[in-house]
């Protein structure tokens, strides 16, 4: 149990450090994404912010499970990686696939359309995420759990 605790403990200390430096930026780059897809003529280039923010949780991602790795393994490690990436993938997608369909629309369809189902889907990542991770590692401490200390 000393390993979880340990282990939860330097992940508190990482999502906190990522937290401090992320909040603001966060909102910042949403902002910088819709204005920027407002004034493109073409909304599709406006996947590059996105793309940005999935390569940054990408390393977020890969420290976390630096840290997952000194706790367990580092084949368990490796796996919850990769199908944090995957998902991540699937996600983004989804994201992507909306954008695409409605560039030549207005806004509202695309919030419609984010609203009705990109959020839904993300939901139902995250919760196939949590689910399939504490299958390939028991110990696996989600980011609800990391936050709710």
């Amino acid at each position: 149990m000393n390993a979880v605790t340990g282990q939860q403990t330097e992940l508190q200390e990482l999502y906190q450090h990522m937290h401090q430096r992320t909040t603001a930026k966060l909102w910042g780059v949403l902002a910088l994404f819709l204005f920027a897809s407002n004034l493109m003529e073409q909304p599709v280039l406006a996947l590059i912010i996105p793309i940005l923010y999935f390569a940054y949780d990408i390393i977020m991602q890969r420290r976390r499970f630096q840290i997952v790795a000194r706790h367990t393994s580092q084949r368990s490690a490796d796996r919850l990686f990769r199908l944090h990436v995957g998902v991540g993938l699937f996600q983004y997608g989804a994201l992507a696939a909306l954008i695409i369909l409605t560039a030549n629309r207005s806004g509202t369809t695309f919030l419609l359309g984010l609203c009705l189902f990109v959020i839904p889907f993300y939901w139902l990542c995250r919760r196939f995420l949590t689910y399939r991770s504490k299958q390939i590692d028991p110990t696996y401490i989600s980011e609800t759990e990391i936050q709710q200390g």
